[in-house]
């Protein structure tokens, strides 16, 4: 008898030669069409990235930080209460000059439970760009200046904890372009602990309040 061909044991050796080079292409196709849409995938995922990152850093505004805050009752009678706050407010390197305006003026205003009850007088300023620098303000206020129930919680605070919690919001010029002509920042608040032979100071203590650009 004369040698036979082997009989096809797998699927891929039951086709024919056509079937094989058919099944071949249409497997090359894909793969190039799985590679195509890979690479697609990738660059588009990276544009997203790269879109997201400079929406970031156009939104990107320093923080700022309160180094110390001094409470003081200046005058404190049965008619009459006045108050002072001494604040101590680090501008980051990367503040000054591209963001914030070199020269110009701020304000400071003060919160107590939410409500602001006091605010500093306009101050000028002058800064060195890319320098870390200390601004000082002060807010001054007397009772007539503040709620009854405002007075009443702050003298509370005085005599019965020897804590108290002050928030604080500043507006400062804005040198950016197509940006509004001031930048406001709201700060955590900030607890302050009186002395204790003294019940008129108080001084911030523990971690000092984080100031974000809002607008």
């Amino acid at each position: 008898m004369g040698n036979e061909a082997p009989t096809p044991t797998s699927l891929w050796d039951k086709l024919t030669d056509r079937q094989q080079e058919y099944v071949r292409g249409f497997l090359i196709t894909v793969l190039i069409l799985i590679g195509l849409f890979a690479v697609v995938g990738y660059f588009y995922l990276s544009a997203k990235k790269i879109d997201e990152i400079q929406k970031e850093e156009e939104n990107y505004v320093p923080e700022i930080t309160i180094k110390s805050i001094d409470f003081t009752m200046l005058n404190v009678t049965e008619s009459r209460l006045d108050v002072k706050w001494d604040l101590l407010i680090r501008l980051p390197s990367d503040l000054p000059g591209y963001y914030m305006c070199l020269k110009g003026d701020f304000q400071v205003f003060i919160f107590y439970k939410g409500v602001t009850i006091a605010n500093s007088t306009i101050e000028s300023y002058n800064l060195t760009p890319e320098w870390a620098q200390l601004l000082t303000v002060s807010a001054v206020a007397s009772e007539g200046d503040m709620d009854g129930l405002v007075v009443k919680d702050i003298m509370e605070d005085v005599t019965q904890s020897g804590e108290i919690r002050f928030g604080s919001r500043f507006i400062l010029p804005d040198c950016r372009k197509w940006t509004e002509a001031t930048m406001n920042y709201t700060c955590d608040e900030a607890t302050l602990r009186f002395e204790p032979s003294s019940h008129k100071k108080a001084t911030s203590f523990g971690k000092q309040p984080t100031c974000l650009y809002v607008r």
